[in-house]
């Protein structure tokens, strides 16, 4: 008989899918910062992996906008990355924080969308 799997140990596609385009624009960001390469060289790479692989769709643009951060983001991030490293929480635990800060987030969201001005 097959194991019941733990519904808190699952993820969707979805899930999956969003994470690995963030590890992939976290690698081009991080690469592109150390001038080992530059977005443009990626995009290049991209297009010209697409035009060998006839079935891949073409996307206007490799990097959508809420993915390209701008400095503030990026300022941000670093300093909300060197307090995870600083604390010494383990990537578990982080995404479990960062899951968390999102449902407060959506649920702000949610209560500021009741309210009337």
């Amino acid at each position: 008989m097959a194991e019941k799997l733990d519904t808190k140990e699952l993820v969707t596609f979805e899930e999956i899918a969003i994470s690995n385009m963030f590890e992939i624009a976290a690698l081009v960001e991080l690469l592109d910062r150390k001038g080992v390469i530059t977005k443009q060289e990626v995009l290049d790479m991209i297009q010209e992996l697409r035009s060998k692989t006839p079935r891949a769709e073409t996307v206007q643009e490799a990097f959508p906008e809420p993915y390209l951060n701008t400095e503030a983001e990026n300022a941000l991030i670093d300093r909300v990355f060197e307090l995870f490293n600083a604390t010494g929480v383990t990537a578990h635990q982080t995404k479990e924080l960062l899951r968390r800060v999102n449902l407060l987030i959506d649920l702000g969201e949610r209560l500021g969308q009741k309210t009337t001005h």
